[in-house]
């Protein structure tokens, strides 16, 4: 299959979505890229001679899913840092709660071989 140049409007996508998609097809075609004032231009050559792979189609559907993960993320942002604080937050023991731990290790009755009786 032939090059195939794809347009995308700036004002749709964003430079790091349109970079994330690139680096998703590098494995299996040449990507090159470059812009005008309105849109970002990509062309996309197959690295494998015969390929027959409708790599712009892949490539727009990818685009969509990218610009999709940022949006979510974007919504979410806040909930995902108060559940990473919360999880960072059960995880701090304080000083008190050490000195109250027995940390007595005379006790081997854990140490036996269970298989053996």
């Amino acid at each position: 299959m032939e090059n195939m140049r794809i347009h995308y409007k700036k004002e749709l996508y964003s430079r790091n979505i349109l970079f994330r998609t690139c680096y998703a097809f590098t494995d299996q075609a040449y990507i090159h890229l470059d812009a005008d004032a309105d849109s970002y231009i990509v062309t996309i050559s197959p690295k494998e001679e015969g390929d027959q792979t409708d790599y712009a189609r892949l490539f727009s559907n990818r685009m969509i899913e990218e610009e999709n993960r940022e949006i979510v993320a974007e919504q979410t942002q806040n909930l995902r840092q108060i559940l990473f604080a919360r999880a960072m937050a059960s995880t701090v023991i304080y000083d008190e709660e050490i000195a109250d731990i027995d940390t007595d290790v005379s006790d081997k009755s854990a140490m036996k071989d269970w298989f053996a009786e």
